[in-house]
């Protein structure tokens, strides 16, 4: 797994590495030596030579800045044609910034101070236009992780003229991260770089993983510097193809059909039967060993003919009579799904609240399960903890997430991670903030940031399929990382289906029909 850290965890690795005795210098030569090396990589991708390469480094007065002033003098050694662009005043850098800039004028580097040459506005941005103008390669060392808000004056400039060289087809490489992106949330408030290659120093940091900074992020590699140690405390994870046999090992030969694990889903509706149905699939092609579908009577013979290898049970339309056939039906599974394709009707919405407060076993809430709850949040709680064979799991989108945690949805995404969070400790359960990377937080303060999954994605029903798998792995491993996995594993049944369709025709059931590939692929 990749531990992903805030940026003032960072900070303070940093500031422990001097306290124990490392340079100030010996730290940015390394860093400078990762961001040389993604330099060349990235230019080596496009097809460029090493010599002849030309390169322009765009440096603030910060760390950020003299890092760059570090790396032109390491490109400069390796036959590279490097030019550093001051955006601010010389005056102003700071003490490892001068002395870099010293080191590489004596190695017969090339310092254009625009920040002095220069106003803002337009004569800094003809500046700078014409400085790139002939880049092969471009280079982001303007702001740091220090940086906060849209970037202004002339590094706002520095920005857009940054953006500009990119959209005519010049790499961008940034340095630990595309200025303008926040690099603890994943925010990007106003204009920010968009960089083709984003070398990251010294640990991971969190915002860099989550969307939308991932659209400005490039590919993503991390310089180590040395400066990770046993004080520092990963807020999140990222999960990786190696971690999935871990998480949910693949059937054993002596496994047999209720130790695959058993699914009741309660779902559908008379104009949502596909809901179900989807579900379920999900469920099976995920491994469920066997399946039963709880649904009103209405759509119960689609859902049998679509899905042969689940029984249904037709339900009653009072309240009584819904639950104590959910209940009946899931008698000996190991696992409840509640949500998709219910539909918002009274008796039904009643139903979906005591069934998750009856209910024996672990409960997996979706859609219109977790609806149920906008205005009885507190059912969800459980102060003083749930049995371990009895989770709960909540797999909210953006609005719904909004509605747990008592708002209009609103805001929410920037602080994803943390309501996730927030919010999976407040109702003891394991919490998937659905969308882009996707967050997966556990009660026992456990997250996980999920790299697979793509616009195909982006299409109704293919969260049905995602309670389905869920369903079908916490079925089988009883874990909340069995959840992560559950995410991982639907992306990438989204991926691999664009791959052999593409992501604009993609719809649910392509993805529920490529998640048996995507398990096999990753072993489980």
């Amino acid at each position: 797994m990749i531990d992903l850290y805030l940026p003032e965890d960072v900070q303070a690795m940093d500031r422990r590495a001097f306290a124990r005795g490392v340079e100030p210098a010996a730290l940015i030569d390394h860093a400078a030596r990762h961001l040389a090396q993604g330099v060349l990589a990235i230019a080596e991708q496009r097809g460029l030579g090493r010599y002849g390469l030309r390169v322009v480094l765009l440096c603030g007065k910060g760390n950020n800045g003299g890092d760059g002033l570090a790396a032109a003098r390491h490109l400069l050694r390796r036959g590279v044609a490097a030019t550093c662009v001051l955006i601010t005043p010389e005056h102003e850098l700071g003490e490892d910034s001068v002395r870099e800039a010293t080191a590489l004028r004596r190695a017969g580097g090339r310092i254009v101070p625009l920040g002095e040459e220069a106003g803002e506005g337009a004569d800094l941005g003809d500046a700078l236009d014409g400085t790139l103008r002939d880049a092969d390669v471009a280079v982001d060392c303007l702001l740091g992780t220090g940086a906060s808000g849209e970037p202004r004056g002339p590094f706002g400039v520095a920005v857009s003229a940054l953006r500009r060289v990119h959209d005519r087809g010049c790499p961008v490489v940034a340095c630990d991260l595309p200025t303008g992106v926040d690099a603890a949330t994943g925010r990007v408030p106003g204009d920010a770089v968009v960089a083709d290659l984003t070398v990251t120093l010294g640990a991971h940091k969190q915002g860099l993983w989550l969307h939308p900074a991932t659209e400005h992020v490039g590919q993503l590699l991390l310089g180590e510097i040395g400066v990770v140690d046993e004080e520092a405390a990963p807020v999140a994870r990222v999960l990786e193809a190696a971690d999935l046999p871990g998480f949910a090992p693949p059937p054993g030969p002596r496994d047999h059909k209720r130790s695959r694990g058993v699914v009741a889903i309660h779902a559908g509706s008379d104009r949502m039967a596909g809901a179900a149905i989807l579900c379920a699939k999900g469920a099976l092609r995920a491994g469920a060993g066997l399946i039963t579908v709880a649904t009103p009577r209405a759509a119960a013979s689609r859902i049998s003919a679509a899905v042969p290898e689940a029984m249904t049970v037709p339900l009653p339309d009072d309240v009584d009579g819904i639950v104590a056939g959910v209940l009946e039906a899931a008698e000996k599974a190991h696992v409840l799904a509640i949500g998709p394709g219910l539909g918002l009707a009274e008796a039904t919405q009643q139903a979906v609240r005591r069934l998750v407060t009856e209910a024996d076993r672990t409960v997996v809430l979706d859609a219109d399960g977790i609806n149920a709850f906008r205005d009885h949040t507190e059912l969800l709680e459980a102060p003083d903890g749930r049995p371990e064979d009895r989770q709960l799991v909540l797999t909210p989108q953006a609005k719904e997430l909004g509605r747990l945690a008592g708002s209009s949805g609103h805001g929410v995404h920037a602080r994803r991670t943390e309501t996730a969070v927030e919010q999976a400790r407040r109702f003891g359960a394991t919490l998937v903030a659905k969308g882009p990377r996707s967050v997966i937080a556990a009660a026992d303060g456990r997250v996980w940031i999920n790299g697979t999954g793509g616009p195909a994605l982006a299409s109704g029903g293919t969260g049905d399929v995602l309670t389905g798998i869920t369903a079908a792995m916490m079925a089988q491993h009883r874990d909340p990382a069995s959840v992560a996995a559950a995410v991982h594993v639907h992306g990438l049944a989204g991926d691999l289906a664009a791959e052999h369709l593409s992501a604009r025709a993609t719809g649910a059931s392509d993805v529920a029909d490529h998640v048996a590939a995507a398990a096999l692929e990753l072993g489980i």
